[in-house]
This record gives C-alpha cells, sequence and structure tokens, in this order.
C-alpha cells in the first residue's frame, strides 16, 4: 500500500492510539498499532486487550491495504520528525507476512519492519442501552475533577475507576480512594429511564481526557448488559470494560449536619498550606480556624523545624483545630475554580466538605477525612 501524508496529523494519531496500549507488553498483538489504508482514509486501531482505540485521518492516496507495525517504534520515529509531507509504502520481503515500512520526505528516507498478519479486531458490541452527548471540554473538566481521587488500590477495583449516575436529565461523576471523594453533577440529556451506574475504570477516562480537544463533541453509550463503554470523539472511538463491581455507597459518608462554615480565599490558602506542609514530618498540617482568621501550621520535632501562617476567614463559630493531610487539601484547592472555597465542618474527627463558595446547587463538591493530631 501506498499513501501521501503530513507528518503531524499521523503522528497524533499514532500517540494517541498508543495510549491505549500498556506500558510493557510481552504479546506483540498489543504493543502494535493496526493501519488500514482506504483510498483516502487511514484508519489506525490499537488495543491492550481491553481498551481499543480506533481514529482515522484524511491522506491521498488510492490505495488499499494494511500493515501492523510496532506502533511505540514508529510513535518514536514521527515525533522526532520535522513536520512535512511525506510518502509512506510498503513492500514485501521475503518471510511469510512480512513488509517493509518505508517513510520518505524531502531530505530522506527510513524504514521498519512490519506485517500483514492478522492483528486483533475492534470488538463489536451487542447494544448500547444508555448513551448521552457532553461537549469536550465538560468532559475534560469532569475528568480534571474527579481522577486524582480515584483509588489505585488493586484490593478495592471498584475505587480504581470514577462512578457515573447516568439520569434522564444529569450525570453525576463520583471518584473516591476511601480517605477523599469527589462528585460532580452536570445537567445533562440522556436516554435513562432510570438511574444506571456504571464505573469507568480512571486509565480509560484518562486516554478519553488526552484525546480530547474543547471543541469536540463525545458521544457516550453505554452497555449495562456487556459491560461496557465506547467514546467517540470525532473519528476516535474508544471502547473499553466497565468496572464489574459494587460502588461503595458514597452517599452514606457525606455528612449533611456539618454546622460549622468557613469561607476563604482559595489561591491564598493554597498557597500557605504547600509552604506550611513543607515543614511538616508526617506531611499533615494543622488548622486552628477562628472567627475572622485561621493559623496553618506544621512542624518537624526531629529536626527542630516548624511553619505558621495566618490568612483572613469568615467563620462565625467556636474555635476549631484540625488537623488534615496536606496533599488532600493541596489536591482539593487545586481543582476548585471559585475565588472564594468554603469548608463546612463538624468536629475534628469528622468529615469535612470543601465546595466552591456560591454554588448553591452543589455541582461540585469535595470530601476530605481529617487526620488525628497530637495536641
Amino acid at each position: 500500500m501506498k499513501f501521501t501524508s503530513s507528518i503531524k496529523p499521523l503522528s497524533e494519531a499514532v500517540s494517541n492510539a498508543v495510549l491505549a496500549l500498556p506500558p510493557k507488553a510481552t504479546d506483540f498483538r498489543f504493543e502494535s498499532v493496526t493501519m488500514t489504508l482506504d483510498k483516502k482514509t487511514l484508519s489506525l486501531f490499537a488495543t491492550d486487550g481491553d481498551v481499543s482505540f480506533t481514529t482515522s485521518i484524511p491522506v491521498e492516496s488510492a490505495d488499499k491495504g494494511t500493515v501492523v507495525l510496532s506502533a511505540k517504534r514508529l510513535q518514536d520515529i514521527l515525533r522526532n520528525m520535522y513536520d512535512a509531507v511525506a510518502e509512506f509504502k510498503t513492500e514485501k520481503k521475503d518471510g511469510e507476512g512480512e513488509v517493509s515500512f518505508s517513510i520518505k520526505t524531502d531530505r530522506g528516507s527510513y524504514r521498519i519492519a512490519g506485517s500483514i498478519s492478522k492483528s486483533e479486531k475492534e470488538e463489536k458490541i451487542g447494544n448500547f442501552d444508555v448513551e448521552f452527548s457532553i461537549a469536550g471540554n465538560e468532559l475534560k473538566k469532569i475528568a480534571d475533577t474527579t481522577l486524582f481521587a480515584a483509588s489505585t488500590d488493586a484490593m478495592r477495583p471498584a475505587m480504581m475507576g470514577v462512578l457515573f449516575e447516568i439520569y434522564k436529565d444529569e450525570l453525576r461523576a463520583v471518584s473516591t480512594d476511601g480517605h477523599r471523594l469527589v462528585r460532580v453533577i452536570k445537567p445533562l440529556e440522556s436516554n435513562a429511564t432510570d438511574k444506571v451506574k456504571a464505573i469507568v475504570p480512571a486509565r480509560v477516562l484518562s486516554i478519553v481526557q488526552k484525546s480530547l480537544s474543547s471543541d469536540d463533541e463525545v458521544e457516550v453509550s453505554i452497555s449495562t448488559k456487556e459491560s461496557k463503554v465506547k467514546f467517540v470523539i470525532g473519528a476516535t472511538k474508544i471502547v473499553a470494560g466497565l468496572i464489574a463491581e459494587n460502588y461503595p455507597n458514597y452517599e452514606a459518608v457525606i455528612p449533611l449536619e456539618n454546622d460549622k462554615q468557613m469561607i476563604i480565599n482559595r489561591t491564598n490558602m493554597l498557597g500557605s498550606v504547600k509552604r506550611v506542609a513543607r515543614f511538616s514530618s508526617r506531611g499533615d498540617v494543622r488548622f486552628q480556624i477562628e472567627p475572622k482568621e485561621i493559623r496553618i501550621s506544621a512542624e518537624n520535632a526531629d529536626e527542630g523545624s516548624a511553619a505558621e501562617e495566618t490568612l483572613p476567614c469568615e467563620f462565625k463559630s467556636e474555635n476549631l483545630l484540625i488537623g488534615f493531610n496536606a496533599k488532600f487539601i493541596e489536591d482539593a484547592l487545586s481543582h476548585i475554580e471559585s475565588e472564594e472555597v468554603k469548608f463546612e465542618l463538624s468536629t475534628p474527627t469528622r468529615a469535612t466538605i470543601i465546595k466552591p463558595h456560591g454554588d448553591e446547587k452543589n455541582n461540585l463538591l469535595m470530601l476530605v477525612m481529617p487526620v488525628r493530631i497530637n495536641v
């Protein structure tokens, strides 16, 4: 087969396809990209056996054909080349099913080994029973806001994904690692007649996130019977298995009676926590919250180091001393966009809710468990 294309769009397509492949693979099927040419369309397919990635780009050709190449080898070659129009061609070699894949530009020619043997094919799903559309920037924001809180503990597989709760008029996305929780609510229209739950693996949502641009429209389809999810982004299609586990009852851990509220500038607090936490021996920080100010402190008794900063805040309850894992507070504040945030607290041992100040509909809610501190 033979076709002509600019290097840049092909390089981008191959790099996106590589996202679906495992970091290390012993089976060539799961470290390769299959390129199928049908005249003016070049399709690329890659899979790790569970996640499949398909995309296509326009090319100049009157040919047809298929070639299977080492995906990371091809990616490395293309991304180190300058952007130019190149001629791509396969030629048969002596070995059965073996081909030579060449790239020719105005500066030189390059050649790698390939194959025309049968590769993994896109899995056919019988029926997707839940479907909805969402703007690319909205889905990207959901991924940005939830992925950081998903668990990486393989002993808790359900929490290694993001729970999608699909209603007729809204989507709820939830992630938790048992110490913190994020819930995002996004109004949208779907064909769901009852609430549908689907746990999308964090890795899959990350692949989708990296494949998105802000002006994309994403079609999401879920097969509850086959436990599959499909994301269609323009010419790109990502199909993956869902996590077939029961997600924890997250609503049961969201406190409803946190009657102490602190309002504070998000950027100032984030900066203070980052600076003070560097002096902590355990990675935690103390919040001494008073009616008009909060003192953020940490210490390392072994090194004789300590830090404390004071910030203005709005707090109308009795003084409260509470400790947190500094990284959890940093992550929460980094993924909120509002100028001010509201902390809803109760006691030093109960979960604290963090959300954008002024978000009366609770479209974004973050929960962080406190840590025990030595007084």
